[in-house]
């Protein structure tokens, strides 16, 4: 069975590149464009790992992610923000709510294939 990947995205550039890269990797990835419906869409399709961007439409990546941690259903899911947002504040609030790992766009598809594969073998990324 394909492992599933929602993605949480309002950019049509990047929607299009990561989900072509994932469903040729073999991922099934579905796709949410605004806050408000990915709470209900993570519910819903219950994914191995969600790609949360922070800036979206009706609500914050932020709230999403803080939301989904709180949940039963999808606290343990795990969770990648992509964002432009490089401070190091920002990555800083990502990872106390609940993020996984945070990768900064633009980045390359082999380190999201990458971090995508650590996260589904269960293993978590560690710091040098």
């Amino acid at each position: 069975m394909r492992k599933k990947i929602l993605l949480i995205e309002d950019e049509k550039n990047i929607i299009l590149s990561v989900k072509m890269c994932l469903e040729e990797a073999g991922y099934q990835v579905n796709v949410v464009k605004d806050g408000g419906l990915a709470i209900e869409e993570a519910y819903n399709f219950l994914p191995d790992l969600i790609l949360l961007n922070i800036v979206l439409p009706k609500m914050d990546g932020y709230l999403v992610l803080e939301a989904l941690k709180k949940e039963e259903k999808t606290k343990s899911i795990p969770v990648v923000m992509l964002s432009a947002k490089s401070q190091e504040e920002d990555i800083k609030k990502a990872m106390e709510l609940g993020a996984d790992d945070y990768l900064v766009k633009p980045f390359g598809p082999s380190k999201l294939l990458h971090t995508i594969e650590i996260f589904l073998r269960g293993n978590k990324i560690k710091e040098n």
